[in-house]
């Protein structure tokens, strides 16, 4: 689990926010083992103030007590765990193929998931609403916020700077959305960011450093360093679609030779069809084969390339790649190309580099989402289980987990 920084000058009322962060940092932390004494310890608080905010987390449903443990001498130990039988975070991804959705209870168990059918020219927000009404849930039990992923430059405010995709140009998209769903809370997170921070939420020990690539229709890529996701002044770090790779074809940005060219998913699959692709990972050899072969082979190269200059330049060494290219057959053709390439690259004495598909494949979008909203809304990056979400074909239902000590890297 992260915590994230506080840059501004210190306040009565901010030095409070960050103690609690850092007590519910250490009571998720714990998985269920830890008791207020713990939490002293690790934080280093006086314990009326621990006491006063835990009895705060308790009485806002974030934070439960999990029982007693007997020790040798002394009082039981009344131990605290995260309460997530009230609070739902939804996660949203608005993709070309229909917009998809998961509620997740706050440690990352998949209660319902929604699809509607949905295409870059369709008014979205009508159908994003749509989608997060169905997915509220009666009862016991609220959602405390929403993380809608979507390509494009994203701002802290949710405004959506420029989507070439869809058009868009500074628009709210969280406050048009949140207006549409009475106030709900509604974060706007870039989709490669997303796959990144659902890396660093499936991580135990926290995501130390890592590139996630989104190859679809476009190219970007969420960077995580020293546990910190990093956007850039204008938002626009990992906009690398357009970095040049030195082709002659003309971007749809206007220049010419961007990576997009040969690399994005219409440039590797060309007019091959699901025949020719299969005939491909078969190992046939035809005229259409050998074409696809030749673009899959020139998009790795320079994938290759990239990757290896984002290694010697924010000294990272592991990429995972996400967006449709993860769940396409050509998906493993292509990370075993490009992890070819890089074994050649790699100078003496550096760790090697390698390429991954992401850990969740097409859900880590959404399950990153729903990671943004907790993290917005609670100031945390809590370690979450994939539970309920198909893996590879299996339904992951275990429970969630933590770190057993209390992280102290970033993600804002």
């Amino acid at each position: 689990m992260t915590q994230l920084r506080f840059t501004q000058k210190g306040t009565k009322e901010s030095l409070r926010a960050r103690n609690d962060v850092l007590v519910l940092q250490c009571v998720a932390a714990g998985g269920g083992r830890f008791a207020r004494s713990d939490v002293i310890r690790s934080t280093g608080l006086p314990a009326a103030t621990v006491s006063a905010i835990v009895a705060d987390l308790i009485e806002r449903r974030l934070v439960r007590e999990a029982g007693r443990e007997v020790q040798g001498v002394g009082k039981p130990r009344v131990l605290l765990e995260l309460d997530d039988a009230h609070h739902r975070f939804l996660g949203v991804h608005l993709g070309r193929d229909g917009i998809h959705t998961s509620r997740l209870t706050l440690t990352g168990h998949v209660e319902e998931s929604a699809s509607v059918a949905h295409l870059p020219g369709d008014d979205a927000l009508p159908m994003l609403a749509e989608v997060v009404r169905r997915l509220i849930p009666g009862g016991d039990g609220t959602v405390a916020a929403v993380g809608v992923a979507v390509p494009g430059i994203v701002g802290d405010d949710g405004v959506i700077r420029e989507a070439v995709n869809y058009g868009w140009r500074m628009l709210p998209l969280g406050l048009s959305l949140s207006e549409l769903c009475d106030g709900l809370p509604v974060h706007a997170v870039n989709d490669a960011n997303a796959v990144a921070l659902s890396e660093v939420a499936l991580s135990a020990e926290g995501a130390g450093a890592v590139v996630a690539l989104w190859i679809g229709t476009g190219i970007g890529a969420g960077i995580v360093l020293d546990g910190r996701l990093y956007r850039g002044a204008e938002f626009r770090s990992g906009e690398i679609g357009h970095v040049d790779a030195g082709a002659s074809l003309r971007c749809r940005c206007g220049l010419i030779g961007c990576l997009e060219t040969v690399a994005a998913q219409p440039s590797i699959r060309g007019d091959a069809d699901d025949a020719a692709v299969e005939r491909f990972l078969a190992g046939a050899d035809d005229g259409e084969v050998r074409a696809l072969g030749e673009r899959v082979a020139r998009a790795a190269r320079e994938l290759a390339r990239l990757l290896s200059t984002l290694a010697g330049t924010l000294d990272v060494t592991e990429f995972v790649l996400g967006g449709p290219m993860a769940s396409d057959r050509l998906g493993p053709a292509l990370v075993r190309q490009v992890n070819e390439a890089l074994a050649l690259r790699v100078m003496s004495g550096f760790a090697p580099l390698s390429l991954r598909s992401s850990t969740l494949g097409r859900h880590s979008t959404v399950f990153g989402a729903a990671a943004h909203a907790i993290r917005q809304q609670l100031g945390v990056m809590i370690t979450m289980s994939a539970g309920g979400i198909a893996v590879g074909g299996i339904e992951a239902r275990s429970s969630a987990t933590a770190s057993t000590k209390c992280a102290v890297a970033e993600t804002a």
